[in-house]
């Protein structure tokens, strides 16, 4: 873009900034507000957006392509159940705990779930 169109485009963006505040004070509607501020409310959207955009893309920090520093993650800890009794569902409680273990009838879980939502 040349320098006399981006002069252009941030005063144009310095007076939707006054005139969204402008409106924002008001207390109107955006459709009112634009109404007698002979303003189409699409233009309203458009540089709302636009400002919205710009300032998102100036507080955000810049991408950073530094393969000089990778990304390390924390290594995760896993915890094998060596229990000899497998409980695919366990429910802990303040106040009690629920195991559905393998080979529970689907009549079984029902009432387990009922039960348990009688509770809470």
């Amino acid at each position: 873009m040349d320098p006399i169109t981006n002069v252009k485009t941030q005063f144009r963006k310095e007076q939707w900034v006054h005139f969204i505040q402008e409106c924002q004070k008001s207390g109107l509607t955006i459709k009112n507000w634009c109404s007698q501020n002979n303003m189409s409310e699409h233009a309203y959207y458009y540089w709302l957006r636009k400002i919205r955009e710009s300032t998102c893309i100036e507080h955000l920090p810049a991408a950073q392509n530094d393969s000089s520093n990778p990304i390390v993650f924390a290594p995760l800890r896993v915890i094998e159940d060596t229990s000899p009794v497998h409980s695919p569902i366990i429910i802990h409680m303040a106040n009690m705990d629920i195991e559905v273990g393998d080979g529970s009838s689907l009549r079984t879980l029902e009432m387990v779930l009922t039960a348990l939502k009688k509770q809470c």
